[in-house]
C-alpha cells in the first residue's frame, strides 16, 4: 500500500513539474530583456509588454474581441442548454426522442471542426458574417452547446422529481418552477460548465483564422500565431501576450476545480 502511494505521489509531482514548468518559463521570458532571451541569461524589463501596446499594434483589439466572443458565447450557450437540458431531463420526453438528442449531441463532439470548416465557412458568407464578432460567436455556440447541454441534463437528473412537482402542487408555472426552484439547486453544476464552455471559447483558435481576416478582426489566440514570422520569431512579444491570455484561463481553471469538487461533495440538491 504504501509503495503504491508513493508511486502515486511520485507520478503527481512529475505531472506538476511537467505543467508548471513551461507557465513559469513563459512569464520568465516575458519579463526578460530581447537581448537575454537569445543569450539564455535574465534581465528584467518591460518592453516585452510595451511593445504589444506601441501605436498601431492591434494586440488590443484582438484581447478586447476574445473577450467579447468568450463571454458572448458563454452567456448565450448556458441560457440555451439550461432550458435544453431541463426539457430533457424534467418535462417528460420519450426515451427515443432523448436517445437521438443525446447521441447527436455527443457525436458532434467527435467530429473534427476542420471537416466542417469549408461548410461553415460558405453559411457564414451567405450571412455576410464573416470577418466579424458575431460569426464566430455563433460559431462557438453551435460547438460548445452540445456539451454543455448534456452536462446540465446530469446535474438535473441529479435532482429529486418532488421538488418539481411540489411546485405544480403549490400551482407555479413551469418558468417559475424551473426559475425558483431547479436553478438555484444546480449552481455548481451551471458554475463548472459555463467556466468550461468560457475556457473553449476563449481558447478557440480554428474558427478565428480561417474565418477572418486577421489584424483587428481577429481573436487574441491568432495574433499569438501571427508573431512568428518567417523572417523573425519575436520570443519577447509571444511570451508576453501568452502570459496575458494564459494568467485567466488559470484563474478559470482554479475556479472551475472547485465548483466541480462542490457539487460532488455537496450533492445538487443541498445547493
Amino acid at each position: 500500500m504504501k509503495r503504491s502511494t508513493w508511486g502515486s505521489e511520485a507520478t503527481l509531482a512529475i505531472s506538476m513539474v511537467i505543467i508548471v514548468v513551461p507557465i513559469v518559463w513563459l512569464v520568465v521570458t516575458a519579463f526578460n530583456s530581447p537581448r537575454k532571451i537569445i543569450s539564455r541569461s535574465f534581465e528584467f524589463s518591460m518592453s516585452n509588454f510595451a511593445r504589444l501596446f506601441e501605436p498601431g499594434s492591434v494586440v488590443g483589439a484582438q484581447i478586447l474581441n476574445s473577450v467579447v466572443i468568450a463571454v458572448a458565447a458563454t452567456v448565450v450557450t448556458m441560457v440555451v442548454a439550461a432550458l435544453a437540458g431541463y426539457s430533457l431531463s424534467s418535462l417528460g420526453w420519450s426515451k427515443l426522442v432523448t436517445g437521438i438528442l443525446l447521441g447527436l449531441s455527443a457525436l458532434i463532439q467527435l467530429i473534427p471542426p476542420m471537416t466542417l470548416v469549408p461548410g461553415l465557412y460558405v453559411v457564414l458568407q451567405q450571412l455576410g458574417m464573416l470577418n466579424s464578432l458575431g460569426g464566430l460567436i455563433i460559431l462557438n455556440v453551435l460547438f460548445n452547446l452540445p456539451f454543455a447541454t448534456l452536462m446540465l441534463k446530469v446535474y438535473f437528473d441529479a435532482l429529486p422529481p418532488a421538488i418539481r412537482e411540489s411546485g405544480l402542487v403549490d400551482g407555479a408555472s413551469e418558468a417559475r418552477i424551473f426559475w425558483s426552484l431547479i436553478l438555484p439547486l444546480v449552481k455548481p453544476g451551471l458554475a463548472a460548465v459555463g467556466i468550461y464552455v468560457l475556457i473553449m471559447a476563449w481558447n478557440e483558435f480554428l474558427f478565428g483564422l480561417t474565418m477572418t481576416s486577421g489584424g483587428a478582426r481577429a481573436p487574441i489566440t491568432v495574433g499569438i500565431a501571427a508573431l512568428v514570422q518567417p523572417q523573425e520569431i519575436t520570443y519577447g512579444p509571444m511570451a508576453a501576450v501568452g502570459a496575458l491570455t494564459v494568467v485567466p484561463i488559470i484563474i478559470l481553471a482554479i475556479v472551475a476545480n472547485r465548483q466541480i469538487v462542490a457539487g460532488l461533495t455537496g450533492g445538487a440538491v443541498k445547493g
